[in-house]
């Protein structure tokens, strides 16, 4: 594991943890509400190529919930916040699921600080005709299954995260989930008329067995935003931050590295 420290920010009245590790370019991650939580193998890998900051989420982690955070854009302005507050600029911006959904939407705001944005199967998009898992109709294991292409994968991922000691830490991070994505259905109608405004290089990542947002929505994002790139892991899921961890790094760090050269 990567060698990476730990600290509590207090950012608009809402106390966070911030963990750090790694050096090179600055690279904020924002993780994705749906799978697990805290500092994972993944990180470590991403941690060889990039200084790599990754802030929780407010009210996740057994943390008060703010009164002021009631959707995505909150979430988003707070992190423009946190940017602000962490003296942090030039910063390579990287969001899974939900974080790529906040990512957007930060930098259809402002991309002062903001070097490139890579969103890794985002959430925000709706796309009509496209089937997709709702998950919010299933129960926690339930969904992880549906979330992962290898069950047997899904049924390890369950059995370490799914236990009885984070059960009222994991009902509150649901709350917060719920807050802010429930009603429409992970998505922002009005997201998408703001996407041309997103000024930096910007790279999408997508898993071909994505059942929570499946292939189509890849293609929507790299149209709506202009000189996108589009790559695709194949034979994963949703958490291909989890479930592909080795090729998620590799396109990172590949369109990160192209920036630099």
């Amino acid at each position: 594991m990567a060698e990476h420290a730990e600290s509590e920010v207090e950012i608009d009245g809402a106390k966070i943890r911030v963990r750090r590790a790694g050096k090179g370019p600055a690279l904020v991650l924002l993780g994705d509400m749906l799978g697990p939580v805290g500092w994972t193998p993944f990180m470590d890998m991403l941690a060889q190529h990039n200084a790599v900051i990754a802030p929780e989420y407010p009210g996740f982690g057994g943390a008060k919930i703010p009164e002021w955070l009631d959707n995505i854009s909150d979430l988003a302005n707070f992190y423009l916040d946190f940017l602000d507050a962490e003296k942090l600029d030039r910063v390579h911006l990287v969001g899974f699921g939900i974080g790529g959904w906040i990512s957007a939407d930060l930098a259809t705001r402002s991309t002062a600080h903001i070097a490139s944005l890579t969103l890794v199967n985002a959430a925000g998009l709706h796309v009509r005709g496209v089937p997709q898992t709702d998950i919010f109709l299933g129960s926690e294991d339930e969904v992880l299954r549906e979330l992962i292409k290898d069950q047997e994968f899904a049924e390890r991922l369950i059995d370490e995260f799914l236990t009885p000691e984070t059960e009222d830490i994991r009902l509150q991070d649901q709350e917060v989930l719920a807050r802010t994505t429930w009603q429409p259905r992970l998505n922002d109608p009005n997201l998408r008329k703001w996407l041309h405004r997103i000024n930096v290089p910007t790279h999408i990542i997508w898993s071909d067995d994505n059942q929570l947002f499946p292939k189509a929505y890849g293609g929507a994002w790299q149209k709506l935003i202009s000189g996108a790139q589009l790559s695709t892991i194949a034979v994963c899921g949703h958490l291909a931050q989890f479930e592909k961890p080795q090729e998620t790094v590799q396109n990172v760090t590949r369109f990160i590295s192209q920036l630099r050269a």
